[in-house]
Parts: C-alpha cells; sequence; structure tokens
C-alpha cells in the first residue's frame, strides 16, 4: 500500500491491496517539510526525522469519505497486528511507514 504524496500536495491511495509494501512516497523531487507535512494532515503525522510518519488507520479505513469493504478492513487489521510486536503500532493505533522521497 503506497500513501503517494503527489506533485500537487494532494494524497493517494495506491496498490492499496498491497498490505507488505506499507509506505508513504514523495513524488515532487526536493519537496519541503512543510508541503509533505500539509499534504499528509488528517492521515498521517510526520516525524521530525522526515523518514518516518504515523498513519491514522481510520484515515486509510475510511479513505477520502469512502469506506473499505469488510474484507478489506480485515487484511489491514492483519497487517496491523503483524507489526505490532515491532513498535512499528503506537497505543493509539498508528501505524508506523517509512517515506521514500523522490
Amino acid at each position: 500500500m503506497i500513501i503517494a504524496v503527489t506533485h500537487e500536495g494532494t494524497v493517494d491511495l495506491r496498490e492499496k491491496s498491497d498490505f507488505k509494501g506499507f509506505k508513504i512516497a514523495v513524488e515532487r523531487p526536493g519537496a519541503r517539510r512543510d508541503f509533505i507535512v500539509g499534504a499528509l494532515l488528517g492521515v498521517a503525522a510526520l516525524e521530525p526525522d522526515g523518514k518516518t510518519a504515523w498513519v491514522s488507520p481510520e484515515a486509510l479505513r475510511h479513505w477520502q469519505g469512502q469506506t473499505q469493504p469488510a474484507e478489506w478492513q480485515a487484511a489491514f487489521d492483519k497487517m496491523v497486528d503483524s507489526v505490532r510486536k515491532y513498535g512499528w503500532v503506537r497505543d493509539d493505533g498508528a501505524v508506523r511507514a517509512h517515506v521514500e522521497a523522490a
């Protein structure tokens, strides 16, 4: 699953059924931190290092106002449970994602 931050600063959920490739991809080369933070508002919180972010599971479950199907939600829960043991899930449920810059 890829949360893409587009050149324009919008977010797009791509490969949403690939739960092994969970990341945030910033498509704009040289994007500044404030651009990324603004684009991810309501979806994820960027860490100070700029290399990781904490993604809201609710934002994914109800992506842009559309509730994901039950089988997608079950697969998402399974992914979250599998990474919990590595510290990639906070107490509030946010899931850690690697941020890749263009």
